[in-house]
Parts: C-alpha cells; structure tokens; sequence
C-alpha cells in the first residue's frame, strides 16, 4: 500500500471520528440539554473525549507525516 493511500485512509478516519464525536455531544446536548453529566461521566463523555482524541491526533500526525514525505 503506497503512501498517498494510506494518508487517504487515515484522513478518512479521523473525519469520522471527529463526527462521531460531534455527533454524540449534539445528541447528549438535545437529549438532557447539558454538554456534560457527572452521574454518567462513565458512559457519553468518555467515549466522546476518546473519538475526539483520537481523530484529532489522526489529523495532525496525517500532516506531519505529508510534510515529512515531501
């Protein structure tokens, strides 16, 4: 798998990280009308933080790793 592959692939998933991510913080803000719950910190806002992260860090090192094989 060559290189302009695989940034495709990771860019790819990162966006759709990122909109999960978005998708769930819409969904507990329309649901109990708060971004954050103590009571179930457990649950929404762990996985939340998790898809965030991780498609935000599939972003940069994409950029970093396109500038590097340049």
């Amino acid at each position: 798998m060559d290189k302009t592959k695989t940034f495709g692939i990771l860019l790819t998933f990162g966006i759709l990280l990122t909109i999960v991510g978005t998708l769930m913080i819409l969904h507990h803000v329309c649901t109990w009308e708060r971004f954050f719950d103590i009571e179930d910190i457990l649950h929404h806002e762990f996985f939340e933080a998790i898809f965030f992260t991780a498609g935000i860090t599939l972003f940069i090192s994409n950029h970093y790793n396109k500038k590097r094989s340049e």
